[in-house]
């Protein structure tokens, strides 16, 4: 019995290990040589079992990268020409806008009143400036024709001059503007122009002959609230009609 468990034993020692028992795919085979029992056989060539290549899996084609589009280059942006940068506006003297001529005028700082049938628009009527080119507030000369009369207002800054002074440079300018008449002072006096004090003074003038007599009255105030000195010549043939023309304008005048 024991001589059969060494057999056993030893048989099991010297057998083959079946192909059947194969290495698994991933280790790598030992090779195991086949021992014969005659020394003169040619040893077999170790036998390696073939190891089993893993095939990895076929990865599924991923999907084509779509292309970018190109990025659109913008346009340039137009460099916007620079606005014109306004002039200054310059600002204007206002100006007298002339009212329609009636009997009544009151444009410069004064009122100046006909009769009721007459008016300023039939009168030759024509003002300018004496020391600017226009009239204004403070200066001007005013000339027309009341109903057979010849009439001329001058108005300026009243600064140191007295109804005297006024009246003096009113008639240097009658006789300037008359080179070929000759003058004669007549008599003076007081008068009252709407609450203020003024003075008078009565001319002749004639041709170089001594005929054609043109009579003439100049008078002279101020008006205190403006500080504007004025004068005002009347001259014509009639010195009734003279006196009434002169009378009528002094008291249709009043300071504004």
């Amino acid at each position: 019995m024991l001589l059969l468990i060494s057999f056993l034993a030893c048989s099991s020692k010297d057998a083959v290990v079946p192909e059947s028992v194969a290495p698994t795919a991933t280790s790598i085979p030992v090779p195991v040589p086949i021992k014969s029992s005659d020394p003169t056989a040619t040893p077999l060539e170790p036998r390696v079992a073939p190891v089993a290549t893993k095939v990895p899996p076929t990865s599924k084609p991923s999907a084509p990268m779509a292309t970018p589009e190109p990025t659109a280059t913008p346009e340039p942006t137009a460099t916007p020409e620079p606005t014109a940068t306004p002039e200054p506006t310059v600002t204007s003297e206002p100006t007298v806008t002339p009212k329609p001529l009636t009997r009544v005028y009151d444009v410069y700082g004064f009122t100046l009143e006909l009769d009721q049938d007459s008016t300023f628009a039939t009168s030759n009527f024509n003002v300018v400036g004496v020391t600017e080119t226009d009239p204004d507030s403070t200066q001007g000369l005013m000339s027309f024709n009341y109903n057979g009369t010849d009439v001329v207002i001058l108005w300026r800054p009243q600064n140191s001059d007295t109804p005297q002074d006024s009246i003096a440079f009113a008639y240097v300018l009658q006789q300037l503007g008359n080179p070929d008449l000759t003058f004669t002072l007549l008599s003076e006096g007081d008068l009252t122009v709407d609450g203020d004090a003024g003075m008078y003074t009565g001319f002749l003038s004639t041709d170089s002959s001594g005929d054609n007599a043109i009579g003439g009255i100049i008078g002279a105030w101020a008006c205190a609230d403006s500080s504007t000195q004025l004068s005002m010549t009347a001259t014509g043939s009639d010195s009734t009609a003279l006196q009434i023309r002169f009378d009528r304008l002094i008291s249709g005048f009043s300071c504004d």
